[in-house]
């Protein structure tokens, strides 16, 4: 089962996208597609080399990433075919 995310917000390439995770491969779409399933809402906020995510399935959590960005961004995550 595909998982699917779909956002709205600045940092990815366009306002609206959807990215498809299958196993180790990824892909992004320019538009939001629902997820067939939706089992969480996310809000991320990606300042510099750290990402503050805030879930409706696993609250709140602050990663580290190697690269450097901005982005602000809500989304629904489920599942997809």
């Amino acid at each position: 089962m595909k998982k699917v995310f779909a956002e709205i917000g600045f940092g990815n390439e366009t306002f609206f996208s959807t990215e498809f995770e299958e196993g180790e491969s990824e892909y992004r779409v320019q538009k939001f597609l629902w997820p067939k399933k939706v089992k969480e809402v996310y809000c991320r906020l990606w300042l510099g080399k750290k990402v503050y995510i805030f879930s409706s399935l696993d609250g709140f959590k602050i990663k580290h990433k190697d690269r450097s960005k901005l982005k602000i961004l809500i989304g629904l995550g489920g599942e997809g075919e």
